[in-house]
């Protein structure tokens, strides 16, 4: 079973992981519908009331229960590299409904709606580290113009 982990940006700019919750327990926040994360850290910075951090909506992403060649944590919205069919490509973790999983959406793809649930990410979870199995070189939050860079 894999463990069910999300990713947020605090307020303050600072990235969080634990569990994700829609609402706030504050019934004042409950009006401005901020959703928030359960912090998991040790690190007591990362908290900005108690055991609940208010994050960015935007920015929530789920751990995919993978991890890249580099022993990184792949969330949803993170930037990845591998090389897929012959190729280097960089493509963005997104949740597919169609295979009720994780895959890759390649920035340039010929479709640019169209998705692959890759050889990258088949890589990382067979344990690989080499050319093909997927790293994590950024996120769609702090790093944009990394996609532009196929």
């Amino acid at each position: 079973m894999r463990e069910i982990l999300f990713r947020g940006k605090t307020l303050s700019g600072k990235w969080v992981e634990g569990i994700y919750s829609p609402y706030n327990w504050d019934i004042d926040l409950v009006r401005e519908n901020k959703p928030q994360i359960i912090i998991l850290s040790e690190n007591k910075d990362d908290i900005d009331d108690g055991l609940w951090c208010d994050i960015i909506p935007e920015t929530a992403g789920q751990y995919t229960g993978l991890t890249d060649k580099n022993g990184v944590k792949i969330f949803e919205g993170d930037i990845v590299k591998g090389t897929a069919y012959s190729a280097t490509r960089i493509g963005v973790i997104v949740w597919i409904d169609e295979i009720s999983g994780f895959g890759v959406r390649y920035v340039n793809a010929p479709n640019p709606t169209a998705w692959v649930n890759s050889s990258i990410l088949r890589c990382v979870s067979l344990g690989k580290t080499d050319e093909f199995a997927a790293e994590v070189i950024g996120n769609i939050h702090d790093n944009p113009e990394l996609l532009g860079k196929e």
